[in-house]
């Protein structure tokens, strides 16, 4: 989320960003003009917000394009994360389904249209995980993926764009950032996948209770994996 993006994560230290003070005299008139400019690295401000996030509410909107195939694939849903690793994503476009990670010890696979619970401890699944779950993971974890990767950001109109390419895998993952330095956009290009995973509506550190991430079960097929 590791293969994977979240996505989707964990932390360095607070208030880390680079701030570049250059003093050009310029000369007019008898004059001296002194200008300041602050250069804010993107990358630090992530790490930052990361390790400031405690909670998250956000919907989430994925398109899915299978290079090999031609095949595109989108889904809608919400995403409940409570740090460290407790993670729950509601698909509701085009079929719904809910999974729920418990600090990356076990995973549930809700299907209610088949009323079946699929249950595995996250060591087993971690393997096989689906493409359209990747990119929903890395959140909490950013600090993470800098390791032994090559790391490119640059300034847009609206935001910055960060590029990491890990030097022992071949994914490539770019992350877009909005002026508060949250990714509200990754796309994670797996070679023969491309997932495009875009963030709205969020809102952080906000009180998510235990039962959030508790199903009931209504005689729904339980199969162990």
């Amino acid at each position: 989320m590791k293969k994977m993006v979240f996505i989707l994560t964990i932390s360095i230290l607070s208030n880390l960003y680079s701030e570049e003070l250059s003093k050009n005299d310029i000369s007019k008139n008898n004059e001296i003009i002194i200008s300041t400019k602050e250069t804010v690295n993107p990358y630090l401000k992530l790490k930052e917000l990361d390790l400031n996030l405690k909670t998250l509410k956000a919907n989430f909107k994925q398109e899915i394009y299978f290079k090999v195939a031609d095949m595109k694939q989108n889904i809608e849903g919400e995403i409940y994360f409570v740090k460290p690793e407790k993670l729950k994503i509601v698909h509701t476009k085009p079929n719904s389904q809910i999974i729920i990670i418990n600090s990356k010890k076990d995973i549930q696979i809700i299907k209610p249209q088949e009323k079946q619970i699929i249950k595995s401890s996250w060591e087993k699944w971690k393997n096989n995980l689906e493409p359209r779950l990747k990119g929903l993971f890395d959140f909490g974890n950013y600090s993470l993926l800098e390791k032994d990767a090559d790391i490119k950001s640059k300034e847009e109109k609206d935001g910055y764009t960060i590029e990491i390419k890990p030097k022992k895998s071949s994914y490539t993952l770019i992350l877009k950032l909005n002026s508060d330095f949250f990714p509200v956009q990754s796309i994670l290009d797996l070679k023969d996948t491309v997932i495009k995973t875009v963030i709205e509506k969020y809102e952080k550190n906000l009180e998510i209770k235990p039962e959030v991430f508790d199903f009931k079960n209504n005689g729904y097929e339980v199969i162990d994996l």
